[in-house]
């Protein structure tokens, strides 16, 4: 009973970058690449020394020496330590937004099959497409894609449940899209 238990509550992300396959991947994966593309790299230390000085600088600037000790500095750190979290959590968000891949593929495919065939069909019966509803769904595609891109940067906590159904919007829009393209393209 308990390999049941065990066997139930894994889950195979294929679509995720590493391959996770357990629940805390999204955030091992995140954290391996902002190492590799901001720690390893040296510019996370570079972008700190740009705005704050070591002992040895200050101690270099005679007269200087403690200007923005007390408030500056420790402001500018604040700001930084902000900064690089909210660059760690647009790499987290990413990485579960690619997770998702697989059911946009699963979903997009039906949708846009039946899309194209519905044009087919009013192809053939001289039906009328809807400039309208095909302009309002490329509207409601490019909306949605754009949405979700300034969703990896916003400063709170986003619900779970918008990447499916944002997913599914883009589907429903996309089989509207198709089905409304002008019979001669």
């Amino acid at each position: 009973m308990a390999a049941l238990g065990a066997t139930i509550g894994r889950r195979d992300d294929r679509g995720f970058p590493g391959g996770g396959k357990r629940r805390g991947d999204s955030r091992r994966v995140a954290q391996n690449w902002f190492e590799a593309l901001f720690v390893r790299t040296g510019v996370q230390v570079g972008v700190w020394h740009y705005f704050i000085p070591n002992e040895s600088e200050r101690l270099g600037s005679i007269g200087f020496e403690e200007i923005g000790r007390d408030n500056l500095f420790p402001f500018i750190a604040g700001r930084l330590r902000v900064l690089w979290d909210s660059v760690y959590q647009t790499l987290r968000r990413l990485f579960l937004l690619l997770a998702w891949w697989p059911f946009l593929l699963v979903a997009v495919v039906p949708f846009s099959v039946d899309g194209m065939v519905q044009r087919q069909i009013k192809r053939s019966n001289f039906d009328y497409s809807s400039p309208l509803a095909h302009r309002y769904s490329l509207y409601a595609i490019l909306g949605t894609v754009y949405l979700l891109l300034v969703g990896l940067t916003l400063p709170f906590a986003v619900p779970p449940q918008t990447i499916p159904i944002a997913l599914a919007l883009v589907s429903v829009a996309m089989n509207v899209y198709l089905a409304h393209t002008q019979k001669r393209v």
